[in-house]
């Protein structure tokens, strides 16, 4: 599923909802909830069918649930007194009450980071090199800034910009600093770990024709 409301996309294939193209985070629970709530629109979700939905099989206390529901009003700017896009039913559960259009889901990337026994598909949008388990490429490295770098992808097209991160990123050997554009095999260093950047040609490959 993929939907827009508000100036949101809620995209269930990447898990991820964007806002003017930059990831807004929200734990996975979170994530669950809301996406059930948008599917659903505009009926109420009871309590109970809320936890069978995130919570299978595990019992869970009902501030759990709250909490959750405080989560992403937070995340959407929302309001309990005036909800734009999650109601509380009193005593029943709660509801997605804005307005949501479909939308046809996004094209895979065609983009790639590559290093020593990982290969890592980049989405369209956003994506955050670092060291922090949360980032969409996890690199695993002392050298590495928790938020070290970010790579955004359109289409074919990528750039590159560095976080403030304590140890650099550089691209051919040259620091960058602002965003700059990536080329395919580019090779990129954070910190002491050095990746490639690939992007992949949906054109046909050339044959060698052979007398017959």
């Amino acid at each position: 599923m993929r939907a827009r409301f508000g100036e949101f996309v809620l995209d269930t294939d990447a898990r991820e909802v964007r806002r003017a193209g930059r990831s807004v985070h929200l734990t996975p629970k979170a994530f669950d909830l809301l996406a059930c709530l948008v599917e659903r629109r505009p009926h109420v979700l009871a309590k109970p069918q809320i936890r069978d939905r995130v919570w299978p099989s595990t019992f869970v206390a009902e501030s759990n649930l709250a909490s959750l529901v405080k989560e992403i009003r937070r995340a959407l700017g929302d309001d309990a007194r005036e909800p734009r896009f999650v109601r509380t039913a009193h005593g029943r559960g709660y509801a997605f009450c804005a307005e949501a259009s479909s939308e046809a889901p996004a094209a895979p990337s065609v983009a790639r980071l590559t290093w020593p026994g990982h290969e890592v598909s980049l989405v369209e949008g956003e994506n955050v090199l670092g060291r922090s388990r949360s980032a969409n490429v996890w690199v695993d490295d002392g050298s590495i800034s928790r938020r070290h770098a970010v790579i955004r992808v359109a289409g074919t097209e990528a750039t590159i910009e560095d976080c403030g991160s304590k140890n650099g990123t550089f691209v051919r050997g040259r620091r960058v600093g602002a965003s700059r554009p990536l080329a395919d095999c580019d090779t990129i260093r954070l910190g002491k770990v050095r990746l490639r950047f690939r992007v992949d040609s949906h054109e046909p490959s050339t044959f060698t024709a052979t007398d017959s």
